[in-house]
C-alpha cells in the first residue's frame, strides 16, 4: 500500500519528458501566468514555440481547459522541474498526440472529463503538437545550411 501511494503522489519530472512535451507544458505555465497578472501571452508563446500557429493553437487549448476542467488548473512555477498533477494529465495528452494514441488519451483523462470533453481537448491538444513539430529543425540539414 505505501508504494502505491508513493507512486500516487509522486511528482513528475519534467525533464525526462520528450522535448514536444517539456515545450507544452512551458509555454503552458508562461501562458496562465501572464493571464492571470492581465498580460498578454501570445506574443512571448509565439516567440518560446517559433510559431504564431503553435501560440494560437496554445490558446485555443487553454481556452478548452479554462471551460472543460473540473476544477482551477494547477500548474507549477515556470523554473519547476516538477509536473503538477494537472500539468501531468497535460503532458499524457500530448504524448498521446505526438503518438497518435487516442486510447491512451482517453486512459489519461477518463476519470477527469466527460467523453466529448476529452475528445474536444485531445483534438486541440494534437493541432498544437503538429503546430510545435512544424518548426523542428531536421538535423541533417544543419549542416547543410551552414555551407
Amino acid at each position: 500500500m505505501t508504494r502505491n501511494l508513493e507512486e500516487m503522489f509522486a511528482c513528475r519530472d519534467l525533464r525526462t519528458s520528450p522535448l514536444v512535451v517539456v515545450q507544452v507544458a512551458a509555454a503552458a505555465r508562461i501562458a496562465i501566468l501572464f493571464a492571470h497578472a492581465g498580460r498578454d501571452y501570445l506574443p512571448g508563446t509565439a516567440v518560446r514555440l517559433r510559431s504564431m500557429r503553435a501560440a494560437n493553437a496554445l490558446q485555443r487549448l487553454l481556452a478548452t481547459v479554462n471551460e472543460v476542467w473540473p476544477h482551477a488548473f494547477l500548474t507549477r512555477r515556470p523554473c519547476c522541474c516538477a509536473l503538477s498533477p494537472d500539468e501531468s494529465v497535460l503532458a499524457d495528452l500530448a504524448l498521446a498526440a505526438l503518438h497518435g494514441n487516442r486510447p491512451a488519451a482517453i486512459a489519461a483523462t477518463c476519470e477527469l472529463l466527460p467523453a466529448a470533453s476529452r475528445d474536444r481537448i485531445f483534438t486541440d491538444m494534437i493541432e498544437l503538437v503538429d503546430a510545435i513539430r512544424a518548426t523542428e529543425v531536421d538535423p541533417a540539414q544543419v549542416g547543410t545550411a551552414l555551407e
